[in-house]
């Protein structure tokens, strides 16, 4: 037994000094996440009465399926607020974090030869596997710390100290929980994208889980670990004894991942390769078919979310004006006009908001080229008959129509929420205030592409910059940011549909403007090595 864990420490350390980068990263965005929404539910929401308007207004199927269903609603106070609105999308974030990091520490190490070259050393057989454990452990419980700090910091006087302990506990409990499952996927698959397609998979099947048993069966809610959590209730009730269930379930199912890993082959799967095709088809012969097929999963699962997103928003559009009018702070926010209603202010917010979240899927999809060069599969590609330019091109085309097909899927599936909800909302200025952003989000595909070409090791900065645009859009008003901080967000030159009218100058200058962006990095990526 000794001997199977020999050097666990070693690598443990190995692995936090390989990735401290992006665990710190990951952190900060959790930190983040939790300090908007508590300063936004305290600044926004201090009055009894608008949280109680809000309470009745949150209990309907789109927002119950979005955020969970209602707690402490009899007294809404800032805490349960926060449980109520907050807890599932964080969950779903801390989900994510743990399933990548477990995939990056253990399946994508096997497969890159990594692993290979530990397990030649003097190292136990499941080691390296019990470091990734003791990695997920550690990241989630700063998580744990860092979140309950947060909330005793900037919370009100709802939000005690067992109630912040508890919220910091389930954040890290759905985390170790979701990363356990990805170990046990990681022994299941003999590759990292398909454990991390049945990681995914076990989080959207829970979503679906507790969407059904928050809307009619309650009792479907305690199958699903994100409905497990959520019922513990922090600020409300504080229940810990589903912490503990869920805890129990993350051991057993680590016992199993180490247990499988001993019983399989390096590089092997348990479960049995599917069998592909004796001979590739013309189109997946061409450089469009192979990136589709790279991203043709999470490309499904993109689209679903952001037509969920659309729906949940669309639904609700209509109540806005009785449940926000009045309040000076959400004035602030979305610069609240006179002469215009509430709700047609909100609705071009939330779609800026939308077009920022499908910049996310248009520029993942960017970088896809830089993960195949980071793996030396690039110049494979390019020792072909195709150009750097084509190869590039390529996934810069697709990106960029998957730009135009997620603004399509928001703007459609929130104005036909709209519509069949028979609000008062103009359908094609929905689907114009959608389409607005399309240059906006071309402007972030040119940002990548000119990292990608003359700064590779610097591809996070789209995102920094992608943060930056959101604080911009939600809080630039409430903050009072100047005016050339504001001009540095390409989203604040869209025209705000359907106060402000639609305007060619503003789509054709942030078209040139992405043009010139992505003509720079093509040129950069022509001149500089691969690698």
């Amino acid at each position: 037994m000794a001997q199977a864990f020999a050097q666990t420490g070693r690598l443990f350390r190995f692995s936090l000094k390989k990735d401290w980068l992006k665990i710190f990263l990951w952190l900060l965005g959790a930190a983040f996440f939790v300090f908007v929404g508590v300063f936004a539910f305290v600044e926004v929401y201090g009055d009894p009465a608008e949280r109680e308007a809000m309470a009745f207004a949150m209990q309907n199927p789109a927002m119950e399926a979005l955020f969970g269903r209602a707690v402490g609603e009899n007294n809404y106070t800032i805490g349960a607020m926060y449980t109520h609105m907050m807890t599932i999308m964080t969950f779903v974030l801390l989900a994510i974090m743990s399933i990548l990091l477990v995939v990056r520490n253990t399946r994508s190490e096997e497969e890159d030869g990594i692993l290979e070259l530990i397990q030649a050393q003097p190292t136990g057989r499941v080691a390296h596997t019990t470091a990734a454990i003791l990695l997920l452990v550690t990241t989630n419980i700063l998580v744990l710390i860092i979140s309950a700090g947060v909330l005793l910091a900037f919370g009100d006087s709802s939000m005690a100290l067992e109630g912040a302990l508890l919220t910091g506990t389930i954040y890290a409990g759905i985390g170790i929980f979701f990363g356990a499952v990805t170990l046990v996927t990681a022994q299941l698959s003999s590759n990292a994208r398909g454990a991390m397609m049945l990681a995914f998979g076990v989080l959207g099947l829970s979503y679906v889980i507790r969407i059904i048993g928050d809307g009619s069966m309650p009792f479907l809610s305690w199958f699903s670990p994100l409905g497990l959590l959520y019922n513990t209730e922090p600020f409300v009730n504080n229940y810990w004894y589903p912490v503990f269930i869920s805890l129990g379930i993350s051991l057993l199912l680590i016992a199993l991942a180490l247990y499988l890993k001993q019983k399989r082959d390096m590089g092997s799967g348990l479960l049995p390769d599917r069998d592909g095709k004796r001979h590739a088809s013309a189109f997946l012969k061409t450089p469009a078919g192979f990136v589709l097929d790279l991203i043709k999963t999470p490309l499904i699962v993109w689209t679903a979310s952001m037509a969920l997103l659309g729906i949940s928003y669309g639904s609700v559009i209509g109540d806005v004006d009785s449940l926000l009018e009045g309040n000076d702070v959400v004035s602030q926010i979305i610069a609240g006009q006179e002469g215009i209603s509430m709700s047609e202010q909100f609705m071009a917010m939330i779609l800026g908001v939308l077009g920022i979240i499908s910049s996310i899927p248009a520029v993942q999809f960017l970088y896809r080229i830089h993960g195949e060069e980071k793996k030396g599969r690039l110049d494979k590609l390019i020792a072909g008959t195709h150009s750097r330019y084509v190869i590039l091109g390529t996934f810069f085309i697709l990106s960029a129509l998957i730009a135009v097909f997620m603004q399509l899927v928001t703007s459609l599936t929130f104005g036909g929420a709209a519509v069949v909800m028979d609000f008062d909302v103009d359908f094609v200025d929905v689907l114009l205030a959608g389409m607005g952003y399309v240059p906006a989000i071309f402007v972030m595909i040119g940002l990548g592409t000119l990292l990608l070409g003359w700064l590779p090791k610097l591809t996070s900065l789209a995102w920094l910059y992608l943060g930056f645009v959101f604080v911009n859009l939600y809080f630039g008003e409430l903050f009072d940011f100047p005016e050339w901080l504001s001009n540095l967000s390409a989203f604040h030159y869209v025209p705000e549909i359907p106060i402000e009218d639609w305007s060619w100058t503003v789509f054709l200058s942030l078209t040139g403007a992405a043009i010139i962006l992505s003509v720079i990095g093509f040129i950069g990526f022509r001149r500089r090595d691969i690698n």
